[in-house]
């Protein structure tokens, strides 16, 4: 048996191979660039990618007994905020809330006027209506001041205030605190050595964080850009070869 290596056809098929990694990661660089303009984790994909190996029923699933918040409440009863969902434990049973589905749980507080839950999804308040999301956001930390207003970290809407879990509004008089310290007061940015590596890699050293995603983008190009090319002039030269092998074996007919 005679062993007949050809070096052009493993480079073809080695760049094939290697041009699909390439075009998915930068077509999906482009996309975390711009995940909360286009509002990505708003979609829900999990039936349609379970097929996937990384995505099987073991992988996806959350620990529950990850716990995350806890708060007893003036019935008895306990509240425990998981990873992956919320519980009610009266007498030693525990009850999931479905109406958070398995949205993380970062904190709760009992306010005068309702249970405040602070989650990855925004927040959630119970009063004698029943459950209701009134704010949609990555939400943090909540704690309860002595007038009964409940304070609530969001990010990138700041700290907000409710009286009522309805109605939030953002605590304009600490920001303004904030942004009044003295530079000497301000805490400077440490850059280490991990840390340079992650701002070059993300394009924050070169742009800033409000703009690295134009960094992000311009790699993303650049890697569909090779990908997509590296698959089309495998298909060319493909056809090309196909073409040429149908037209050998035309003109051995004509001339049989």
């Amino acid at each position: 048996m005679q062993f007949n290596f050809k070096a052009r056809d493993w480079h073809n098929w080695t760049s094939v191979i290697l041009a699909i990694p390439l075009l998915i990661v930068g077509l999906t660089s482009i996309f975390l660039a711009h995940k909360k303009e286009l509002k990505l984790n708003e979609l829900d994909l999990t039936s349609a990618v379970s097929w996937l190996p990384g995505y099987g029923n073991n992988t996806i699933t959350h620990p529950r007994t990850e716990i995350r918040a806890s708060l007893m409440d003036t019935d008895g009863s306990q509240w425990i905020g998981t990873q992956a969902g919320l519980y009610r434990m009266v007498a030693g049973r525990s009850e999931a809330i479905k109406e958070l589905g398995d949205a993380p749980v970062r904190d709760l507080v009992r306010a005068p006027w309702g249970l405040v839950v602070a989650t990855k999804y925004g927040i959630w308040v119970l009063n004698e209506q029943g459950w209701s999301r009134p704010l949609k956001g990555d939400a943090w930390n909540a704690s309860l001041g002595q007038d009964g207003q409940v304070a609530v970290s969001v990010k990138d809407q700041g700290l907000l205030l409710s009286r009522d879990g309805l109605d939030w509004q953002p605590a304009e008089g600490v920001a303004a605190s904030l942004a009044a310290l003295p530079p000497t007061e301000a805490i400077a940015e440490r850059i280490t050595l991990g840390k340079l590596m992650i701002d070059l890699h993300t394009g924050k050293a070169f742009f800033g964080k409000n703009w690295e995603w134009v960094w992000i983008d311009i790699l993303g190009a650049i890697w569909g850009f090779l990908g997509f090319t590296g698959l089309y002039l495998w298909w060319r030269s493909q056809t090309k070869r196909r073409d040429a092998a149908r037209g050998k074996l035309l003109q051995e007919a004509q001339h049989g």
